[in-house]
């Protein structure tokens, strides 16, 4: 039981981390884009300042539905190109 509780947080708990190669006059921090960022698992990390529960904030799986397939165009070139 605790093995599927575990697999089922991990696969919801997602963070966006900037790619180093994308060209940031084209991206957007708005637009969930596969182009500029990746979407990695969140790691449990505090930096020093411990966790508290009360006030951490909640992630929505849903949000990933928003998310495109891996493209050379960003989102908002596609947008401009239109």
């Amino acid at each position: 039981m605790i093995n599927l509780l575990s697999l089922l947080l991990s696969s919801l708990l997602w963070v966006q981390v900037p790619q180093w190669s994308a060209d940031w006059s084209k991206c957007s921090v708005d637009v969930p884009d596969a182009s500029c960022h990746w979407y990695i698992t969140a790691p449990d990390n505090t930096f020093g300042e411990g966790f508290d529960w009360a006030s951490a904030p909640w992630f929505d799986a849903n949000g990933l539905s928003d998310v495109p397939s891996i493209d050379k165009q960003t989102a908002i070139q596609k947008l401009q190109s239109k």
